[in-house]
């Protein structure tokens, strides 16, 4: 009996103590809302702008209503890159219980979440679907307050039907519309059904094919092109937007346009987008999710359908279309109006040739890709070479103080425009051409560099592209390939305002995910191979490089370092990964260059530099190196190598 008493003692002591530890370790979390640092994900299913907007529009949302990035919340961002797998392997990692909340975009992003989040465990709040109710995870379509009580959003169904309805004003005898989707996707789906009422209606045919993957799209588009369709449409679907720019290219080859549901696509070759203001609606998402972290039930919101309309028009996708396509003026007074802009409405006529000079500090392969997107976006937006603008390029060959010299040179010379590659390069344009337009790119960040206070108030005679490097993006991936990173290095350059700036910006992101970031500066290309060399003598797991003018000439004795040390190196640049990085997420610089050569054409078209508002970069690319990530010992997933944009080396 007294033996039964003891260890019946003993069982209640076990059981008390193990309920004290499970009550200590989740003392966190039982703060009070502002005590503690509340954790959020954010997921999105690919590389999008209209994601990466949606995505924005959640941090500002969460800002607004008091979670504030670094302050009170920590944000770590997702993206499952379109690849479903990796969308699955990622919602079950975030709904293990270490966020509070998880929020996502697209319905493809929705429906892994909400797949892998059947127990509740983790509140969930989506946005960027366009029919929730299709999407399969039990939320009701006759009853707003009929869904899974952990489960919170907004539906966003496009107007697909206004959209056919303003094709049929821009061509009245509209008859056949080619459409291109992928029916594994449930928001197409839905996208498709009102689209084929709307074309009944409207007397139109629609001609349909299918894709399941973005290899595909050219092959479907040139079938919908061969059965002479005389538009083609698309709508919100993940699989072909990734693919839009080069539908369109291929449609305006036959002479036939594109229109989409997306805005964004305009800017990128579509006569027009009809669409929702993606931002908007992931601002409503985070407004909402603030909501829910403050206390409010998810169970006691009701899903709704939100969408916040706007409309996007290419007067420059009217060229050389095989049928007499025209915009009413009463549309170009609604729209935001991209391309050739509203003068196209009648003959362009300049008053002069414009003199262009672009300036280039150093020439890498990133800054030439820059350089051909200036040159491709001023011929894309309707102006002739020759005709209406003259271009002279001058490169000051990694010498600072030669940078000077070619901004008075191009002053000498009577240029009209100057067009400038590099932080340095736009500092000495700043200095000393004070009264000439000057557009940007291949910028890390333009207020550093002392061209305003933000992308809306800016000096008068300057615009163009920021192109910040896509550190979050790349950490990511840096922890894709080295799950257990803890501490990573980088060499930066004390002499360049931009090196500094993304020593920052790396610092402040690997901090949010918990890695510690060891720096080591380096002044001169002589000081850059024992600097690396430095650097890797540090007990890294990885290199992850910055980009600066040095550190980019010399990029080769980083290379060495990491090699003879046998530690991954990971870059911000695509030239990076012909220089021996085993893996780079860059920015698209040929991008951010065609952006600029845009901004360009308005400027020579009569705008003020000081009404057109900094455009950051967004967009991203991947690229790995197979053979260098082999000697350095890195093994690369081969999820990894499907997402890439270029693959260097062959597997074995």
């Amino acid at each position: 009996m007294w033996v039964s008493i003891k260890r019946l003692s003993l069982g209640f002591l076990l059981i008390l103590l193990a309920s004290a530890v499970l009550l200590l370790s989740d003392w966190s979390r039982r703060k009070p809302v502002g005590q503690r640092l509340l954790h959020v994900a954010v997921l999105q299913h690919g590389s999008q702008p209209i994601l990466d907007e949606g995505v924005g529009g959640i941090i500002d949302g969460l800002a607004e209503s008091g979670f504030r990035e670094g302050e009170n919340v920590s944000i770590r961002r997702y993206n499952a890159e379109n690849d479903l797998p990796t969308a699955n392997a990622i919602a079950k990692e975030i709904v293990g219980g270490q966020y509070d909340l998880v929020t996502t975009v697209s319905t493809l992003s929705l429906q892994a979440v909400a797949n892998a989040n059947r127990a509740g465990k983790t509140k969930h709040v989506f946005a960027l679907v366009s029919d929730p109710v299709a999407a399969g995870v039990g939320i009701s379509g006759e009853n707003a307050l009929q869904h899974p009580p952990y489960l919170a959003g907004y539906g966003t169904m496009q107007p697909v039907a206004e959209a056919f309805q303003l094709a049929k004003r821009l061509l009245p005898n509209l008859q056949t519309v080619g459409v291109l989707w992928n029916p594994a996707e449930a928001n197409s789906e839905a996208q498709l059904k009102v689209a084929r009422a709307a074309c009944n209606a409207l007397s139109i045919h629609l001609i349909e094919a299918n894709v399941d993957a973005t290899s595909g799209v050219i092959e479907a588009v040139s079938s919908l092109i061969a059965r002479d369709v005389q538009a083609i449409w698309i709508p919100g679907d993940v699989t072909v937007l990734t693919a839009a720019e080069t539908v369109a290219a291929v449609a305006r080859k036959a002479g036939i346009p594109v229109f989409t549901s997306i805005p964004g696509n305009a800017r990128h070759g579509a006569l027009f987008d009809l669409g929702a203001n993606y931002h908007e609606v992931g601002r409503l998402a985070g407004v909402l999710a603030g909501r829910i972290l403050h206390g409010t039930d998810p169970a006691t919101v009701p899903v709704l359908n939100v969408m916040p309309q706007t409309l996007l028009v290419n007067t420059s996708a009217l060229a050389d279309l095989r049928e007499p396509w025209r915009i009413p003026e009463d549309v170009l007074r609604t729209a935001s109006v991209v391309g050739q802009e509203k003068l196209l409405v009648t003959p362009l006529v300049l008053g002069k040739t414009w003199k262009v000079n672009i300036l280039e500090y150093v020439n890498v392969a990133d800054s030439e890709d820059a350089e051909r997107g200036m040159r491709a976006g001023l011929r894309d937006s309707g102006l002739q070479e020759g005709r209406d603008y003259t271009i002279q390029l001058r490169n000051a060959q990694g010498d600072m103080p030669t940078l000077s010299t070619l901004v008075d040179a191009a002053i000498t010379d009577g240029a009209d425009l100057l067009m400038t590659l590099s932080t340095p390069t736009l500092q000495a344009a700043l200095q000393r051409a004070r009264s000439l337009p000057i557009v940007f790119t291949f910028v890390a960040d333009a207020i550093v560099a002392g061209a305003g206070r933000s992308n809306e108030d800016h000096l008068p005679n300057v615009t163009g592209v920021p192109t910040v490097s896509a550190f979050p993006e790349l950490l990511d991936t840096v922890r894709e390939c080295i799950p257990s990173v803890r501490r990573i290095g980088t060499l930066f350059v004390p002499a360049e305002v931009n090196s500094v700036f993304n020593k920052d910006q790396l610092a402040a992101r690997a901090r949010q995910q918990g890695i510690e970031l060891v720096t080591m500066a380096a002044n001169t290309s002589s000081e850059m191979s024992d600097a690396a060399q430095a650097l890797c003598s540090e007990h890294i797991d990885a290199v992850v490089q910055i980009a600066s003018n040095l550190t980019t000439v010399a990029f080769a004795s980083i290379t060495q370092a990491a090699r003879r040390s046998r530690i991954p190196l990971f870059g911000s640049l695509s030239s990076n990964a012909h220089d021996g990085a085993a893996v780079v997420v860059a920015r698209d610089y040929f991008d951010g260059g065609h952006e600029a050569g845009s901004m360009a054409a308005r400027i020579i078209r009569g705008e003020k530099p000081a009404d057109i508002p900094f455009v950051p970069l967004k967009k991203t690319r991947i690229v790995v190196n197979l053979d260098a990530a082999r000697a350095m010992g890195l093994r690369i997933p081969p999820a990894l190598v499907r997402r890439a944009s270029e693959v260097i080396g062959e597997p074995r």
